[in-house]
């Protein structure tokens, strides 16, 4: 499958050189979330900071990480130029499939027969920057899309919305 194709040898070394300038924030949260994939908890997450505060090189970082393990890690961002900055960076319409124009009942178009459902089976985690700067809907939408597509309630850990780290 060509979104888990990679030079694992070489990802070990990069995420081993990329904590080593973590600061303690990064690290706390690295750690945290990584537990969470690892022990399957499902728990969703919330990274605030200012600009250039270093949030995309800690989600590139933790996506290298699940990577390296063989697994699938999920970038997505609202802005087209936004995804330039994270490593295999899409934006969320393209990898679900959300309507441009969202309602409340609005669906991830993303069916069983299409091209990204056997990668989100064997996705592990999903990394939205600029989360906050969605709609609602939005969000919902792509919360809903596993839980309908998978059958499960608690299959991703959707870095989003629930323990806030302060990158300073």
């Amino acid at each position: 499958m060509q979104a888990k194709q990679y030079d694992v040898d070489e990802m070990a070394t990069l995420v081993d050189e990329q904590k080593a300038i973590f600061n303690p924030d990064q690290v706390a949260a690295f750690d945290t979330i990584l537990e969470s994939i690892t022990n399957n908890q499902g728990y969703l997450f919330f990274i605030h900071a200012a600009g250039g505060c270093g949030k995309t090189f800690l989600y590139n970082t933790i996506a290298t990480k699940v990577r390296r393990r063989g697994q699938v890690a999920l970038c997505v961002t609202l802005s087209g130029i936004a995804t330039l900055l994270l490593d295999k960076g899409r934006t969320f319409h393209l990898h679900f499939k959300i309507p441009l124009s969202i309602y409340e009942d609005s669906m991830a178009g993303l069916k069983h027969n299409s091209y990204m459902f056997p990668v989100l089976q064997q996705t592990k985690v999903i990394i939205w920057d600029e989360v906050p700067m969605q709609h609602k809907y939005d969000i919902n939408a792509v919360d809903q899309c596993p839980r309908d597509l998978l059958e499960v309630s608690n299959h991703l850990h959707f870095i989003a919305l629930e323990l806030t780290y302060y990158l300073e």
